[in-house]
């Protein structure tokens, strides 16, 4: 006579099952008496064992459960001004998009005189905004515009161009954008006054991101004809670094940094006319969670 095995209930101190699904996740029953289930399925090599909720078995799923976890980092970065496509690397699952508007141009002078001086005020930095955006909302590609650096204003006192903005956005408008800084402005007629400033450009902004900030103004052009002294505008700096610095004489400095403004042209008693400096290109920095 053959013998049959009896199924040892949960309350017995057994599992209320004849048999288990070899490698299978074991979880309690259905009630606090129930056989215990089996997962169904074994998952495969990489997921993780991710919770359904109460009522629901959990099961193996990618990446921390539906998307919600990450294995590697990339970054795409743009950058020299101009428009162009950002793809999304295969995989992502969201991204932060961080975008630096371009600085303003310093402003120029006209020559000094044997009694007179010239001066430009500082080109504004770039603004800066920062963005969380999902797959979702980045879809398969998006455009990028990046900011060209402010036109140096010119050696017959031109006040310096404005920066242009940094932009990420798709079918649907703008995801991220961070405006340039606007042009120092510069000495069309040479200065007697004792002491005389002259105004920098005022810094980009941004207010489409989660963190939007400021670029910094352009520095003043201050000097006095009677007593020599005088020093071009500084760029005003940006999220990124600082703008070009004064010159010692002559042309102003392009912005050292990514949307840094162009520092404006000091010209002193008998000085040649200048230029001021070109701003800084912006920049676009999207960090992918993949």
């Amino acid at each position: 006579m053959s013998y049959k095995p009896k199924v040892l209930e949960v309350a017995a101190g057994g599992t209320g099952d004849a048999s288990l699904t070899a490698y299978a996740v074991l979880c309690g029953g259905t009630a606090s008496t129930g056989p215990i289930q089996s997962i169904a399925g074994l998952g495969t090599s990489g997921q993780v064992l991710t919770s359904n909720g109460a009522g629901a078995l959990p099961t193996f799923q990618a990446g921390g459960g539906g998307g919600g976890g990450f294995t590697s980092i990339n970054i795409q970065t743009f950058a020299n001004g101009g428009s162009t496509t950002y793809t999304p690397t295969s995989g992502m699952l969201y991204c932060i998009v961080e975008c630096i508007g371009a600085g303003g141009g310093g402003g120029g002078s006209v020559a000094g005189g044997s009694t007179t001086i010239g001066l430009g005020g500082g080109g504004g930095g770039g603004g800066y905004s920062r963005q969380f955006c999902s797959s979702t909302t980045i879809g398969s590609s998006c455009t990028v515009a990046v900011g060209a650096g402010g036109t140096a204003g010119s050696n017959a006192g031109g006040t310096g161009g404005t920066g242009g903005s940094t932009t990420l956005s798709n079918g649907s408008g703008t995801i991220a954008s961070a405006t340039g800084g606007a042009g120092g402005a510069g000495t069309g007629t040479a200065l007697t006054e004792v002491f005389y400033a002259v105004a920098g450009g005022a810094g980009g902004n941004a207010s489409t991101g989660s963190v939007n900030i400021r670029g910094n103004p352009g520095h003043y052009g201050i000097g006095s004809s009677t007593s020599g002294f005088l020093v071009g505008g500084a760029g005003g700096s940006s999220a990124f670094g600082s703008g070009g610095p004064p010159p010692s004489f002559g042309a102003g400095v392009t912005g050292y940094n990514y949307g840094g403004g162009g520092s404006g042209a000091s010209v002193n008693t008998n000085g040649s006319a200048a230029a001021g400096g070109t701003g800084a290109n912006g920049y676009m920095i999207i960090t992918e969670f993949i």
